[in-house]
């Protein structure tokens, strides 16, 4: 026998069987307002095999009322055989969903949410860790190269491509300006060397630095003032890119022009 019972919070009425009925304890979900219920307390008390038609609804549930009044017949006589739809399918400890339109009842599932996931969160995740490290390995490149030398060719081929370029530290302070001398070539009038040794008395490699090289005449008056950069003062076996290594020396030996200037002192600095 086929019974309906509706929906006490939006009154919507549906079709229901003894066999629905019995799934769930008669715990169902309603379609329209999802509201749970009890099927079997909110039963109405219209038969199948009824003469009459159920009492009209109110304006509110016309639309679910029509859809009963055409499924109960309205004259009297045998009833039509129509095939009923589940109420409730088979759902654990779940209430069914309950269509009062189509008299259709509907399997609780969960709906797509908002959530990201999990995979799409760790492949973030490592992205952003990638990120990271790449950022600190191109901002720390230099001290990365001085203190392990070992990842300086690959930083070097890395920074061909990225444009960028491994610079030794420029520390002034650990650069010392030993055994100076200045002479005269006795062949070439006007030629002057001057002969210096520069020390590294830091830890750790050093850019080489430039050398501002002043003349002086006799009243310590700057007559001639000149910068030589590492390429110009530099053995040709001895490479700038490398640096000055720590605790090392290198010998400096530069012929200088004065021409017919009277020179009579000078004075050298290293700078950067």
């Amino acid at each position: 026998m086929r019974v309906i019972t509706h929906c006490p919070a939006c009154q919507t009425q549906f079709f229901a069987t003894e066999e629905q009925l019995n799934q769930h304890d008669g715990k169902v979900r309603c379609g329209q307002c999802r509201h749970v219920f009890n099927a079997r307390e909110q039963i109405l008390n219209v038969a199948q095999n009824d003469k009459s038609e159920p009492d009209k609804p109110s304006s509110k549930n016309s639309i679910a009322a029509e859809s009963i009044s055409n499924a109960v017949p309205a004259k009297s006589g045998k009833a039509k055989k129509t095939k009923s739809k589940p109420l409730a399918e088979t759902a654990p400890a779940q209430p069914a969903y309950m269509d009062g339109i189509s008299g259709k009842s509907k399997l609780n599932r969960k709906l797509p949410g908002n959530r990201i996931s999990p995979w799409l969160w760790r492949i973030a995740c490592l992205f952003a860790i990638l990120t990271i490290i790449a950022q600190s390995l191109f901002f720390m490149r230099n001290e990365i190269a001085l203190y392990y030398p070992q990842f300086k060719p690959l930083l070097v081929r890395s920074c061909q491509v990225l444009n960028c370029k491994i610079q030794l530290p420029e520390e002034i302070e650990l650069i010392v300006i030993d055994d100076s001398d200045m002479q005269e070539d006795p062949e070439r009038a006007g030629l002057i060397y001057l002969s210096s040794t520069l020390i590294n008395t830091g830890d750790h490699t050093v850019a080489y630095p430039d050398l501002e090289l002043t003349l002086t005449d006799v009243d310590d008056n700057p007559m001639i003032r000149r910068i030589f950069k590492p390429a110009e003062y530099l053995p040709k076996n001895i490479s700038q890119e490398t640096g000055l290594n720590p605790h090392a020396e290198i010998r400096v030996k530069l012929a200088i022009s004065v021409d017919e200037n009277k020179v009579s002192g000078y004075r050298v600095f290293v700078t950067y």
